[in-house]
C-alpha cells in the first residue's frame, strides 16, 4: 500500500496491539513471508548453552537471558511473563469516545456512552428514560422529569393549579404575569388575578385622560378617589394616591403586594422560640403565649413560672413541689395509691410473711403482735414471743411438796417421794430443763441392812427432748457428773467410775459412755436411737464407784424424758 502512495494509517479500523504492528508492518514492507509479531526484539532467538539451562516461560535471548512478546513483562524472578494492563497504564490509543479493554497481552477500544446513555448499535448513543424505565429515586410527593442524559424530581403541586408552596409551606397565588406563565398576544397587557391571570387589551389614552380599571379612558379632572369609593383595605388605613392607593396595615398585619391586601403575620412562625417561654398561639394581628401543665403565665404574658401545687394540698399526707409537677408521699405504714397517686393507703404488715412470730394485728399506719395466753410474753424487739418461766419466776402452781419443771409456753409439777431410809436433800427446778429431787441414805443405827447397802445417793430429775426423725449419731442428752479423778494407768488401786443403764421404758434407745472433763470422770447419756413424741419416759441409770475390783459405793440417777 505504501508503494501505491496510499497512508498505512489505517483510518477507521480499531485493531489490537499486535494485529495493528502485524498491519503496518505488512503496509510499509510487503512480504510473502509473515512478521513475526509480538516480541520485543526482533532477533531470533539464539539456541545456546545457556538457554538450554534455562525456565523461561516465553523467550531466551543470548547469554541465557529471558525477555518476554510484546504485551507481556518480565517478571522480579527474571524467568516469569505476566501480561501489562494497557488501560491502568495510558499506554493504549483509545480516543476519548471509546473505553480500554484490556486483554492477555493487549488490549481493544470498545465504543462508550456517557452516563444516562446507552449504545443502540456499535457508534449511536441513546438517551435512558428514567422516568419510563422506573429506576429514579423521586419521592411519592415529586414528579419524575426526563432530562438528556438524567432526570430531575419535580414537587407535586398540592395547592391545585395557580398556586404553589412557600418556603413556610403555605399555598400563595403564583403570578403568571410575572413568572411568563401566561398566553396574553400582543396588544394585550397580563393582569394578575387570584389563583389565575387575564389577558387585558391595551389602551393608549389621548393627553388629559387616564386608563380606569374598566379599561377605558377617563377624563383625569373626573378622577375618583377610590379609598372612599369602596372598601379597598379591609378595615386598615387607605391612603388615596394619583391614579392609585396604598394601604397602612396595623400592628401585626402585613400589606401583600400581589393581592394588595393587609395580611396577618404569624408572628409565632416569624420568631420561633422567641416570643413566648413554652407555647406560642397565634391570633388575628397578634399572638398569644401559654405555658405547659405545671406552670403559669408571667406578668409580662409571656414568661412561664412553676406552680406550687402543694398549696393546694392535693396530697392526703405529705406533699413535695417539683418543677412544673408535685409529689405526694405518705407517713410510715401507709404507700401511695395506684389508682389516683395522691391517696395514701394503709400498708397491711400482717400479709408479709415473719412479721410476728405469733399472731398479728393491723392497726392503721401500723401492726401488733400478741403472743398466745399464758406462758409466753412479747419481747422486746414487739415481734418474738418468749417463753415464760414460771418455775424461776415463782408464779407456777406447784405445791411445796412437788418439783416445777418448765416448758416452753407452760410448766409441769412432778410429786416425788424418797424411798425408805432415804431423805430429801434438795429439791426444786433448774431453770428451763431439768427439776431435780436428790434424796440421801439414812439408817438407824442397828440397820445393818441400811448401812451395807452400796446406794448412797438416789436422784429424781426431768428433762425435755425435741422429736428427732433421724439420728446421724449418738446425741447427749445429760451429762453424769462425779469427782473422782481419771483413773492413771500405772495406779491400779486408785478408784475408778463405771456407769450402766439399769431400766428403760425405751430398750435400746439409750446408752451411757465414760469420759472425762478437767481431769475428772463423767458419764455421757446419749441417744442412739429415734423417738417420736409426744412421749413420757422413764431411764435409771447407776453410776458405781469401784476400788480393787470391788463396789464400795454407788449412786442412782432417775430420769424422767418428755419427749415433745
Amino acid at each position: 500500500m505504501a508503494s501505491l502512495g496510499l497512508s498505512c494509517k489505517l483510518p477507521g479500523l480499531h485493531l489490537e496491539r499486535q494485529c495493528s504492528s502485524t498491519a503496518k508492518t505488512c503496509c510499509k514492507e510487503p512480504s510473502n513471508t509473515k512478521p513475526t509479531v509480538g516480541v520485543v526484539s526482533t532477533r531470533p532467538p539464539e539456541t545456546t548453552k545457556s538457554c538450554k539451562d534455562t525456565n523461561c516461560s516465553q523467550l531466551c535471548v543470548r547469554a541465557g537471558e529471558c525477555t518476554c512478546h510484546e504485551g507481556f513483562q518480565l517478571r522480579r524472578d527474571g524467568v516469569t511473563c505476566e501480561d501489562v494492563n494497557e488501560c491502568q497504564t495510558g499506554s493504549h490509543n483509545c480516543s476519548s469516545e471509546y473505553v480500554c479493554v484490556n486483554t492477555e497481552g493487549s488490549f481493544y477500544c470498545r465504543f462508550s456512552c456517557r452516563p444516562g446513555f446507552t449504545l443502540t448499535d456499535e457508534v449511536t448513543c441513546k438517551d435512558i428514560d428514567e422516568c419510563e424505565f422506573g429506576i429514579h429515586n423521586c419521592e411519592q410527593n415529586c414528579v419524575c422529569i426526563n432530562t438528556a442524559g438524567s432526570f430531575h424530581c419535580q414537587p407535586k403541586n398540592m395547592c391545585g393549579e395557580g398556586y404553589t408552596l412557600d418556603a413556610a409551606g403555605r399555598c400563595i397565588d403564583v403570578n403568571e404575569c410575572l413568572a411568563g406563565m401566561h398566553n396574553c398576544g400582543d396588544g394585550q397587557v397580563c393582569i394578575n388575578t387570584e389563583g389565575s391571570f387575564h389577558c387585558q387589551r391595551l389602551v393608549r389614552c389621548d393627553p388629559g385622560y387616564q386608563l380606569t380599571d374598566s379599561n377605558s379612558c377617563q377624563d383625569i379632572d373626573e378622577y375618583v378617589d377610590e379609598c372612599q369609593t369602596s372598601e379597598k383595605c379591609g378595615g386598615h388605613v387607605c391612603v388615596n394616591l394619583e391614579g392609585l392607593f396604598r394601604c397602612e396595615c396595623r400592628t401585626g398585619f402585613m400589606f401583600n403586594t400581589i393581592s394588595k391586601l393587609c395580611e396577618d403575620i404569624n408572628e409565632c412562625t416569624h420568631y420561633p422560640g422567641r416570643l413566648c417561654a413554652h407555647k406560642c398561639e397565634n391570633t388575628e394581628g397578634s399572638f398569644r403565649c401559654s405555658c405547659s401543665t405545671g406552670f403559669k403565665l408571667t406578668r409580662d404574658g409571656r414568661d412561664c413560672e412553676d406552680i406550687d401545687e402543694c398549696e393546694d394540698k392535693p396530697c392526703s399526707q405529705e406533699c413535695t413541689n417539683v418543677y412544673g409537677s408535685y409529689q405526694c408521699y405518705c407517713h410510715h405504714g401507709y404507700q401511695l395509691s395506684d389508682n389516683d397517686g395522691i391517696t395514701c393507703e394503709d400498708i397491711n404488715e400482717c400479709a408479709l410473711p415473719g412479721v410476728c412470730s405469733h399472731n398479728c394485728i393491723n392497726t392503721p399506719g401500723g401492726f401488733n403482735c400478741t403472743c398466745p395466753p399464758g406462758g409466753y410474753t412479747l419481747s422486746p424487739d414487739g415481734r418474738t414471743c418468749q417463753d415464760v418461766d414460771e418455775c424461776a419466776a415463782g408464779t407456777h402452781t406447784c405445791s411445796a411438796s412437788e418439783i416445777c419443771f418448765n416448758l416452753q409456753g407452760e410448766h409441769r409439777c412432778f410429786n416425788f417421794e424418797c424411798p425408805t431410809n432415804f431423805r430429801r436433800a434438795t429439791s426444786g427446778s433448774t431453770g428451763n430443763s431439768s427439776a431435780v429431787l436428790r434424796c440421801v441414805k439414812s439408817c438407824h443405827l442397828l440397820d445393818l441392812e441400811c448401812s451395807h447397802n452400796p446406794t448412797h445417793i438416789i436422784t429424781f430429775t426431768v428433762i425435755s427432748l425435741q422429736t428427732l426423725q433421724h439420728l446421724k449419731g449418738p446425741e447427749v442428752i445429760a451429762l453424769l457428773r462425779t469427782a473422782t479423778a481419771v483413773k492413771p494407768a500405772n495406779l491400779p488401786d486408785k478408784p475408778d467410775v463405771n456407769f450402766e443403764i439399769l431400766d428403760s421404758d425405751e430398750q435400746n434407745s439409750f446408752d451411757v459412755i465414760k469420759d472425762s472433763r478437767d481431769g475428772l470422770i463423767v458419764g455421757l447419756i446419749c441417744q442412739v436411737k429415734p423417738i417420736l413424741g409426744p412421749k413420757e419416759l422413764m431411764l435409771k441409770v447407776v453410776i458405781k464407784y469401784v476400788q480393787l475390783g470391788a463396789v464400795y459405793q454407788q449412786n442412782i440417777m432417775n430420769i424422767h424424758i418428755l419427749v415433745l
